[in-house]
């Protein structure tokens, strides 16, 4: 009996021992015969141990790489997972430790420039698309990617300044130096005119929403430009006239402003109508679909002044 008792205190012993001497270390749970065979300790299965378990699997180029590469040491908790901890930074931290933001294990090479820049805020448009990298990025060069000003005068200032003299003279006539208020960075030239700028003094609605040089004629901003209606739009007067006299009577001492709107010139409501008589509130709101309704197309524009001349209950009462 003593005998077995000795065996058994000598075998857990042993046990309590090769734990110890486990170069894995004392925490790793795995089962030796996962990846070594009996007949060699050194001799590892290629595909014994599934790395997909752990928080590292082994992707692209990962899978290539002789464990030892990684495993300089061979307690397994002691292994680093970061890129920059293996692999020298090119960079030279100049666009952080996140290698995964632009690279994958596949390739260093870069294929989602695009998106990268719509995540840095900076999207790739217009000329922008295919500018090449190193008029932007000039230390490239050596791999740096230094942080960049993203505001146009930054690159473009020398444009600003060239319109020095000219009819678009953006410092003399106070423009801002932010291209994109005015200019479209879709466009591929700076001919492609953006609808930036505050047009509000003379809002640009409707018929109204068109190219700058329909009424900066040579794209001349230094003339000021006149707002009556007339000054543009002479020849539509004047059909008017013809087509209805009393443009130039009764409604003579009115803008055209006051009765048409800048969607179309057939679209027409006359604000002061409802001071003398309410057609755009009460009963006779929305009863008429045009003027001539109500009034006589002549010169005079007499207005329908009794009830009977509309409503024929109340005319043979």
């Amino acid at each position: 009996m003593r005998k077995v008792t000795l065996f058994i205190l000598l075998c857990c012993i042993q046990l309590v021992a090769a734990e110890k001497k486990s170069p894995h270390g004392a925490k790793l749970k795995v089962d030796c015969a996962v990846c070594h065979v009996t007949e060699n300790w050194n001799n590892i299965k290629k595909n014994g141990f599934d790395h997909r378990k752990t928080s590292f699997p082994l992707t692209g180029q990962h899978k290539n790489v002789d464990c030892r590469k990684c495993h300089v040491s061979l307690d397994f908790k002691n292994v680093k997972t970061k890129c920059n901890e293996c692999h020298i930074d090119v960079h030279q931290g100049t666009t952080g430790n996140d290698c995964e933001r632009c690279h994958t294990t596949n390739s260093w090479l870069i294929s989602n420039v695009k998106s990268l820049h719509q995540q840095a805020g900076f999207p790739l448009r217009g000329a922008h698309a295919t500018a090449d990298c190193n008029r932007c990025h000039t230390s490239a060069s050596a791999l740096r990617f230094d942080n960049l000003r993203t505001d146009c005068f930054a690159c473009h200032k020398d444009k600003y300044y060239a319109t020095a003299g000219k009819p678009y003279d953006h410092r003399a006539l106070g423009f801002d130096t932010d291209c994109a208020h005015c200019h479209s960075m879709a466009g591929m030239d700076w001919n492609k005119i953006g609808k930036g700028f505050d047009h509000s003094f003379f809002p640009l609605t409707g018929g109204h929403n068109i190219s700058c040089n329909d009424c900066h004629k040579g794209g001349d901003y230094r003339k000021k430009l006149s707002t009556d209606c007339t000054t543009c739009h002479g020849g539509k007067k004047a059909q008017a006239t013809a087509s209805s006299p009393a443009h130039s009577t009764v409604f003579a001492r009115y803008s055209c402003g006051e009765c048409h709107t800048t969607q179309t010139w057939n679209t027409v409501k006359m604000k002061q109508h409802d001071a003398f008589f309410g057609i755009y509130s009460g009963k006779h709101r929305n009863v008429w679909t045009k003027c001539t309704d109500c009034h006589v197309n002549d010169a005079r524009y007499d207005a329908a002044n009794t009830c009977g001349r509309c409503h024929d209950d109340i005319q043979h009462l």
